[in-house]
This record gives structure tokens, C-alpha cells and sequence, in this order.
């Protein structure tokens, strides 16, 4: 799994070639399969990969004037709490390899109300 798109650069410039590089870039065999181990780590892992590779269209989607303020002030929010998440997994991951453990089930942190 690749979750290596720096979500704190605010300066990435996305152009259409830059988000379409980024969607051909994304591997659908690097997204865990729905079958099998249900827990919440497999869950989150499967949304942080899928979320890197949508992050671009979402975030262009908030600059986009044609869809009305208000739903782009929603989006905005939604990929704060989506970077907020994924930054926390990452971390949680980090973490439990460096420590050498054994892998837990983690619960994304998800943003409260």
C-alpha cells in the first residue's frame, strides 16, 4: 500500500494532468480486498489508499466556482477530516513498525460532530 501523498503541501498545483497522472498511478491491486478480515485497521487501510489517489478530484472539485459554495465548503471539510484520518493511521502504522509489534486493530480517528 502506497499513502506517501503529502496531504500538508497546500501549494500542490492541480491541473488536469497533474490529478489524471495521479489516478493512473493508483494500483487497484494495492487496495485491500472487502473479502476476508473485516476489522476496522483492514477498513481504514482500505479508505486511506483509495482516499490518496481521490484526494486530487476532491480537492479540484473545491476550487471548481460552477458547484455551489456551500458544497464546496462541505468537501473542504470532508478532506480536512479525510487527511486528519489518514495522517492518523499512517501514524498508528509507523508507530507499530518501528516498535517491531505486532499488528493491532486501530480505530481511525474520525472527527467528532
Amino acid at each position: 500500500m502506497s499513502t506517501n501523498f503529502d496531504h500538508s503541501d497546500k501549494t500542490n498545483y492541480l491541473s488536469f494532468e497533474t490529478i489524471d497522472r495521479r489516478v493512473q498511478l493508483f494500483d487497484i491491486l494495492d487496495v485491500p480486498p472487502l473479502a476476508g478480515a473485516q476489522t476496522p485497521a483492514a477498513r481504514a487501510e482500505r479508505l486511506v489508499t483509495v482516499y490518496g489517489a481521490a484526494r486530487p478530484i476532491i480537492v479540484a472539485l473545491t476550487a471548481t466556482r460552477l458547484i455551489p459554495k456551500s458544497w464546496r465548503i462541505v468537501l473542504t471539510i470532508f478532506t480536512a477530516s479525510l487527511d486528519e484520518v489518514s495522517a492518523a493511521f499512517k501514524a498508528g502504522k509507523d508507530q507499530l513498525s518501528a516498535d517491531g509489534g505486532e499488528q493491532a486493530d486501530m480505530e481511525p480517528k474520525l472527527p467528532v460532530g
